[in-house]
């Protein structure tokens, strides 16, 4: 156990503290690599914005365009009922006055 105290006093001895400074060539190279990062941090999120917007353009023609065809289909059936129920009852009113005009011809005669 003294042996490992020992050594390890010695070791202490031996390191010698380290006291450094940041020149001014280096704060430049700091500040160049911060100023590159950000670069290539915007034209990130200037790409990931542009396909993002591309994506959600896509997406809403889609379903816009989804809506469009859904009240194309409502408009034609409503037609297509309209246009059915005006002949049926036209057949129906067509009948009824062949009907009343021949009574009115039985009674002529």
């Amino acid at each position: 156990m003294r042996c490992i105290l020992i050594l390890g006093a010695v070791f202490l001895l031996f390191t010698a503290p380290a006291f450094s400074e940041l020149t001014v060539k280096d704060i430049e190279k700091i500040q160049e690599i911060v100023d590159k990062s950000e670069e290539r941090l915007k034209e990130y999120v200037d790409k990931s914005e542009e396909r993002l917007k591309e994506y959600v353009d896509k997406k809403v023609n889609i379903a816009v365009s989804e809506r469009d065809k859904r009240w194309q289909n409502i408009v034609i059936l409503a037609i297509a009922l309209v246009a059915f129920i005006t002949v049926v009852i036209g057949i129906r009113q067509i009948i009824v006055a062949r009907q009343n005009r021949n009574i009115v011809k039985d009674m002529l005669k």
